[in-house]
């Protein structure tokens, strides 16, 4: 019993580094759950932050979407608003050639005192619209020529018209930012309806009681502009052997010939193809080549599916499809 107090002592003495090493290990684990704790309420903030971020960058992109028309700087709305005697024609035609794309042409008309139309000319087929896209160029031309714009024209690569969004049709498209499935049967149906803007105008020349009209040819190998004369008594459009060498290379030697009585008799003419282009109307067609002079004439065969009427009052010609 005397020895007692030393047996205990031995035997505290022998649990102390287990007793150290139970609290190292308590202190580990504090440690890692500690760093756990704040490295998962760090990540949060981390989210949470990038959240906030998207949202403020979408709402500054809505605003700027919303109000890029309005912004400061060489836009429409500094051109027209911010300076006195504008016309309400120019910033609806400001506008549209900012909202549509670049090689889309827009006009705007005065119908009746303060109503206007605007005629949008796309270089695309009919079949090509994507009635959502336009609805999507027209919306901010809409949002701010309220409420002189009453009416919006479409037409395509042929200058016929195919939607006519009327006033009923605008203000439901400014109102909801879409049409509903009738609305758009309707705007369709009156496109097909609408023939009063569907001409196009060129101007043209006159020499010695003859009109000659601009008109792009080309081939194979080129592209020219020149003058060709309209001569409705010809069957035939008909280009001089240069323009023919200008835009194609056909050995004409190996092509099929036509027989045309002229005024100075019969003549032999090589027959090529080539694609006619008047006032961004055109067609690929057959033409015959004159040999024997410099003579450019545009046929009838140019307008069998088209109509024209001639202003000599104003040196132009109409051209619409039929």
């Amino acid at each position: 019993m005397r020895n007692k107090p030393y047996v205990i002592l031995i035997v505290l003495l022998a649990m102390c580094p287990l007793e150290i090493a139970v609290i190292n290990l308590w202190a580990i684990c504090k440690k890692r759950a500690l760093i756990n704790d704040s490295e998962a309420k760090l990540s949060a903030w981390q989210l949470n932050k990038r959240l906030k971020h998207e949202k403020e960058k979408k709402a500054l992109n809505d605003e700027f979407e919303k109000n890029r028309y309005l912004a400061t700087g060489d836009n429409v709305y500094e051109r027209i608003y911010n300076k006195q005697g504008q016309s309400i024609i120019n910033l609806i035609e400001g506008l549209s050639k900012e909202a549509f794309p670049d090689n889309w042409q827009c006009e705007a008309k005065v119908e009746e005192f303060t109503n206007f139309i605007l005629l949008v000319h796309a270089p695309v087929k009919n079949s090509e619209f994507q009635i959502s896209e336009i609805m999507k160029y027209t919306i901010p031309i809409i949002t701010y020529t309220k409420p002189y714009l009453k009416n919006v024209c479409l037409f395509d690569k042929n200058h016929k018209c195919i939607l006519f969004f009327d006033g009923i049709a605008l203000a439901e498209l400014d109102a909801k930012r879409k049409l509903d499935s009738k609305t758009i049967l309707d705007v369709k149906h009156k496109g097909e309806m609408f023939t009063r803007y569907n001409s196009v105008r060129i101007d043209c020349k006159k020499l010695r009681g003859h009109i000659f009209i601009p008109v792009t040819v080309s081939g194979e190998y080129g592209i020219h502009d020149c003058f060709m004369m309209l001569d409705t008594g010809a069957s035939m459009t008909v280009i001089s052997l240069e323009l023919a060498g200008k835009t194609g290379g056909e050995d004409l030697n190996l092509v099929r010939r036509e027989y045309f009585h002229t005024v100075k008799g019969p003549m032999s003419c090589p027959i090529v193809e080539r694609s006619i282009l008047v006032g961004g109307i055109g067609q690929r067609q057959t033409v015959a080549v004159n040999l024997q002079d410099t003579t450019n004439l545009l046929g009838v065969d140019f307008f069998q599916d088209k109509n024209y009427t001639i202003d000599s009052s104003s040196n132009c010609i109409y051209i619409w499809a039929k």
